[in-house]
């Protein structure tokens, strides 16, 4: 039900007595207003009809010279000089023009020139003109251009033969300032008359005629123009609305309009809607500083009680209230109670929820973005602590990255959002990135609060620090995972190295030697590898170790882009720069002293991968030759390359041996290339 101030109703009260009356009024004036435009209507109407009656009286005037002239026993002969002579004095010192013309465009003679003077041509028939002079029938024309004055006339026609039979037309055109002059004694005062012809082109017009004659009226004017007479309402060309009654004249299908500003129609409308509206108001104000004087008291005392609960509400001091309403002052006195035991409790819950190794949120805005927090979850999110006042006005939440699983969570899954939404979070774990880097890992809860009615109004979120717990228990796993690896990984090349080594040897000693010379390289790569904390090697460095254990630096050429190995390539790689060295040194181009090496690899993008192939090219040696059976060294390097992500190839060149190694590495940002074990065995 809706709770209404106590001015308010006694303004109800006396607006039910008021608006009975102005309902009333207001009746009346609609019924004036619709009365004072049927009148307008009517005498719009009356108006066009007057005028029409003026002009087409004149019409007929000049209609009535014609019918004289026609009967000129010239034109019946044709002498068409003396008709002429005839047809000067029917109009000298008139502004009209008499012509004959043939129903094509020729002009047989013209009063306003002389007879023997070569005329122009007249200005075509329209259908409806022609088919009328045809049908002999009096034809008025629309609106023309004289060729030969250049100024706006009107005909008209009377159809006439010729000696000969010919169809002729007897015409009689005036200015349309005549018509102009012809229709304004009957214009009312106030009013606009004005003339179209029967395509719309204004003839007259009472205001304006000189610019307005011979120009087409406004299209959304003249459709209004339906049947013989009626009013509408429409924008003239200066954008004034104007009620307009029209006539159309079956003589000379030219319609006669008369115009009033809309303006002029509704002032009385609007002069009595003001008085009205004026005593309405008058009688409002009086109501409303009688509301005012009586229901003030009230309004006060209600003000007071509402400026004490809403202190209540936001956890302020309430003050005693002083009124003479004894139940105002009784509900005053009860809320300054509530206030009391609300800060006693107040105090203890924040007492407990500062003591607590807690992180605790509260919200109570819908979207979970407004929220409360301890000192405790203060501290944990990066944000300053120092002279905080617990519990104090909401903050917007810490724009942080949450984590579950790995995956990324949306603010609106997250724990106090979705408790907001009613659901319950009990011990997930969530791992929490802030703005500065930092992680931390968060076992949390989340409950919705309810209001008496079980309406969601908050949640609340409890969460305890696991950060360390967790960095422990990775730290464990990945030690004893990273030890499990590398050791079966270094067993396994070593048994491979050792068992090919001890097959291959012709006695205990090259045995020996062979064993030695291969560990060192592997342990080379081993030291390469733990520098950087087995993440992977640079292709430069492994080379470099590989062979600066067995020969000097100086007597190879590298070339090629960085590339980075990851640990298992870059233990292969460097075994098999190893094989080659120690081949170049005994039987190849090491064996001489002006024997060079020359290494180059190119890296190249193959999809999602890239192709990093090896050149070993040896120059100035002994001249080169296949071997009649594979040795050691051969089948190590084809053993080392095995997988599918590697291929090796030899090229026993004369000049010096050529070794190809082709590889297939994982290109950065794409999944982790699977290590897989070098084996030589």
């Amino acid at each position: 039900m809706p709770r209404l101030s106590a001015r308010l109703r006694l303004l109800g009260l006396i607006a039910a007595v008021l608006v009975p009356v102005l309902l009333f009024a207001a009746y009346l004036l609609s019924q004036y207003a619709m009365n004072e435009r049927q009148r307008f209507e009517r005498e719009a109407m009356q108006g066009a009809h007057q005028v029409s009656l003026v002009v087409e009286a004149e019409l007929t005037n000049l209609l009535t010279v014609l019918r004289g002239l026609s009967k000129s026993g010239d034109l019946a002969s044709g002498d068409l000089k003396a008709l002429h002579s005839e047809a000067v004095r029917l109009v000298q010192g008139s502004d009209r023009i008499i012509l004959l013309r043939d129903l094509d465009r020729k002009q047989l003679i013209n009063t306003k020139v002389p007879f023997d003077t070569a005329l122009p041509l007249a200005p075509p028939l329209t259908d409806a003109e022609r088919d009328k002079a045809k049908g002999g029938m009096v034809v008025v024309s629309d609106v023309y251009q004289s060729p030969i004055s250049n100024e706006y006339r009107i005909a008209v026609g009377l159809p006439v033969h010729g000696p000969n039979g010919e169809n002729w037309l007897l015409a009689i055109t005036v200015p349309t300032a005549h018509i102009h002059d012809v229709m304004m004694p009957a214009v009312p005062a106030d009013w606009i008359a004005a003339i179209g012809d029967s395509d719309g082109t204004y003839v007259a017009r009472s205001q304006l005629h000189e610019e307005m004659t011979g120009k087409p009226g406004l299209p959304e004017y003249v459709a209004k123009v339906v049947g013989t007479s009626g009013t509408f309402t429409a924008t003239n060309f200066q954008g004034v609305t104007l009620l307009a009654g029209y006539y159309r004249s079956d003589f000379s299908n030219w319609f006669y309009t008369a115009n009033v500003p809309l303006s002029v129609v509704q002032a009385p409308v609007w002069r009595s809607l003001t008085a009205i509206g004026t005593i309405g108001i008058v009688a409002m104000l009086i109501s409303v500083a009688l509301a005012y004087a009586v229901g003030n008291g009230f309004a006060k005392a209600a003000r007071g009680l509402a400026a004490r609960a809403e202190a209540l509400g936001k956890g302020e001091s309430v003050e005693p209230m002083q009124t003479s309403i004894a139940e105002f002052a009784f509900i005053g006195d009860t809320l300054v109670e509530a206030e009391r035991a609300i800060a006693e409790r107040k105090s203890e819950l924040e007492t407990i929820l500062e003591t607590v190794p807690a992180a605790v949120w509260f919200t109570y805005d819908p979207d979970a973005r407004q929220v409360i927090r301890n000192r405790f979850a203060a501290a944990l999110m990066g944000v300053p602590t120092d002279g905080r006042k617990s519990f104090g006005a909401p903050d917007l939440v810490i724009d942080t990255i949450a984590l579950k699983d790995g995956e990324t969570v949306s603010r609106e899954d997250r724990p106090l959002s979705r408790a907001m939404r009613g659901q319950q979070t009990d011990d997930e774990e969530f791992e929490y990135i802030l703005l500065d880097g930092t992680r931390r890992v968060l076992l949390t809860s989340a409950r919705p609060i309810h209001d008496s009615a079980g309406r969601i109004i908050g949640a609340v979120q409890v969460s305890l620090d696991i950060t360390e717990r967790k960095r422990g228990e990775e730290q464990r796993k990945l030690l004893v995972h990273e030890l499990n690896h590398r050791v079966k990984n270094t067993l396994a090349v070593v048994q491979a190295v050792a068992s090919q080594t001890m097959r291959s040897a012709g006695n205990l000693a090259d045995a020996e030697s062979a064993l030695i010379s291969r560990l060192v390289a592997l342990a080379k790569a081993h030291d390469i590898l733990t520098q950087e904390n087995w993440s992977g090697a640079d292709l430069d460095d492994v080379i470099i170790a590989a062979i600066s254990a067995h020969s000097r630096i100086e007597r190879f050429h590298l070339n090629g882009p960085p590339v980075r190995l990851p640990p298992s390539l870059a233990l292969s790689i460097a075994m098999a720069i190893h094989e080659l060295t120690t081949n170049a040194i005994k039987y190849g181009a090491l064996s001489r002293d002006g024997g060079k090496v020359s290494i180059g690899w190119t890296s190249t993008p193959r999809g999602e991968a890239e192709q990093l192939r090896i050149e070993w090219r040896e120059q100035n040696g002994p001249p080169v030759a296949p071997p009649e059976r594979r040795g050691f060294g051969t089948r190590m390097l084809a053993r080392i390359f095995d997988s599918d992500r590697g291929r090796v190839s030899l090229q026993f060149d004369p000049t010096g041996l050529v070794g190809v190694i082709e590889l297939d590495l994982v290109r950065p940002g794409t999944a982790p290339q699977q290590e897989t074990q070098a084996s030589a065995g």
